[in-house]
């Protein structure tokens, strides 16, 4: 090019036929590597100060968040775990050091599935629309498989309630919505505040049954039902199921007693301390409670259907409120009165279980 401009066109007329700007024309690459060098040092919220520490001390708290294997993130979820233990940091530099010392998880390629339509939920605030359905695991005592009946808050992903048996009843579904009336709705005063409790479930017989549907209107339940063969219509509790199928697959039960005392443990670390993407990357139970204390806004597109929530202060300001090794919801009680603060030492006495082959 720059022989046609010694030749007399015009240099802009020249730039302007090559289609590149002047910057382009006259840049002149540098030698040597070029971009900042990686920091040493991270910055973290310490009593209400911030300091700097070292990244040998970010790289240990990331080692022994995925020493859990319930906790085993990647680095997106990583960084918003750091975070709430008092880091300020990206997930770039998060992604650095976990590749640095070997602690990422292997990318995997997501199988092609055909999508359907079906009507979304968009519940505006906690205890609006409640599902419930069935998961069933081996036990070896009776060759059996036991079942499992949850129900779950779509908003907070906050599970309510569970029932564990050989058979599922009608009796039991509603002992379950019992304890939930009890133990959620009334505290939360549901009447009062005129909350309209849509209950989504599949056209399992249990919940079909007349006696069951009698029970939710005579409580004010509005129990609706999805379609056959559209589990995505209740897709929060068979999201929830997916997550529960790979913490069982991991163990092998003896009797029913040790898979509900297994139950009762994780479902604990589910409430208050893994971290949810759809709430905020927060336990689910610490985002209902930073959503009642003002902390959360709420955005609902009503035409695509789709509900967006914001955290309106900073991460890092959260890291005296929680801890990942145990979450004081003060207002919500935990369920079947676990204790955060023994869950782990539970954790590490657990020998009812045996490990799957």
């Amino acid at each position: 090019m720059t022989r046609y401009v010694y030749q007399g066109l015009k240099r802009d007329l020249v730039l302007k036929i090559a289609g590149i700007t002047k910057h382009q024309y006259y840049y002149q690459k540098k030698p040597g590597k070029q971009g900042r060098r990686p920091s040493k040092t991270c910055l973290k919220m310490v009593d209400n100060e911030i300091v700097k520490v070292m990244n040998e001390e970010v790289v240990n708290s990331m080692t022994t968040i995925s020493e859990d294997p319930d906790t085993d993130y990647g680095y997106h979820k990583m960084t918003f775990a750091l975070m709430l233990l008092g880091y300020i940091i990206n997930h770039k530099k998060v992604y650095r050091l976990m590749q640095e010392n070997m602690l990422l998880k292997e990318r995997y390629e997501r199988q092609p599935r055909p999508f359907v339509k079906y009507r979304r939920v968009i519940p505006e605030g906690p205890l609006q629309v409640l599902e419930m359905d069935i998961k069933f695991v081996w036990v070896e005592e009776h060759r059996r498989h036991a079942f499992i009946l949850t129900a779950i808050d779509t908003f907070t992903r906050v599970l309510l309630g569970r029932k564990t048996a050989y058979n599922i009843k009608q009796s039991l579904v509603q002992e379950l919505w019992e304890e939930i009336i009890e133990n959620h709705l009334q505290p939360y005063n549901c009447l009062n505040r005129k909350i309209d409790i849509e209950v989504r479930n599949d056209n399992d017989s249990r919940f079909v049954a007349k006696n069951v549907q009698k029970f939710f209107k005579e409580n004010s339940l509005n129990q609706v039902f999805t379609h056959p063969y559209t589990p995505q219509e209740n897709g929060h509790i068979e999201s929830f199921h997916a997550i529960l199928s790979k913490m069982l697959n991991r163990y092998r039960f003896w009797s029913l007693e040790d898979l509900d005392q297994c139950l009762t443990l994780f479902y604990e670390k589910y409430n208050n301390q893994r971290i949810h993407a759809s709430t905020l990357h927060l336990p689910p139970m610490f985002f209902w409670q930073q959503w009642q204390e003002g902390n959360v806004s709420v955005s609902v597109n009503h035409k695509r259907r789709i509900t967006k929530f914001k955290l309106l202060i900073p991460y890092h300001q959260l890291s005296g409120n929680m801890s990942l090794q145990g979450v004081p919801c003060p207002q919500l009680k935990p369920l079947d009165g676990v204790e955060n603060e023994n869950y782990n030492e539970k954790c590490s006495a657990a020998t009812f279980l045996q490990p799957s082959v």
